[in-house]
């Protein structure tokens, strides 16, 4: 049974902290076992089992490191609710990609996706100074297709599955 969205003001507080403690790797881990999460990710199909494995076989406090050795790596987090998803965003050739996830199901459709991308574009425009951002959307998740449509991207191309949606730094401005 899915869980029901629990309403919450758009005024709530949305942060992005760097550090990835234990905890957020075990929260990850069990996100990424709820199918309807990874359905549209390109993440392998045991990236809970490696997230596992990654918590319980080190002794460290914080994993930053492991996620951010392709790009730059943001847990999300709500003050009264702790951590809620992950922002993910990598320079490649052309701009930067964005990668969002809110994997607490009972967060969705409370605009926290959409607030975690423009948080995003800001950090990509202004922190690296890049000029684009594109996003790889599946085809069929047509959720992620609003958030970022009404975030201010457009759709560039079509993918052998997926869309390419991008913005630029002009675009968003």
């Amino acid at each position: 049974m899915q869980e029901k969205a629990q309403p919450v003001s758009h005024k709530s507080e949305l942060r992005f902290r760097r550090e990835v403690y234990r905890k957020d790797v075990e929260k990850m881990a069990k996100w990424m076992q709820d199918d309807e999460i990874t359905e549209h990710l390109n993440e392998s199909q045991n990236i809970h089992r490696k997230l596992k494995k990654i918590s319980q076989h080190s002794s460290l406090p914080i994993f930053s490191h492991y996620f951010n050795q392709d790009g730059t790596f943001f847990v999300i987090t709500r003050p009264e609710h702790g951590p809620i998803g992950f922002l993910r965003l990598a320079s490649k050739d052309e701009g930067a990609e964005i990668v969002v996830v809110i994997g607490e199901r009972t967060q969705w459709g409370n605009g926290f996706g959409y607030r975690a991308v423009k948080k995003g574009l800001r950090h990509v425009f202004f922190e690296w100074r890049e000029d684009q951002v594109i996003a790889k959307i599946h085809d069929e998740n047509e959720r992620s297709k609003h958030v970022f449509r009404k975030a201010g991207f457009t759709h560039d191309k079509d993918l052998e599955s997926e869309e390419q949606f991008s913005i630029t730094v002009d675009d968003y401005l």
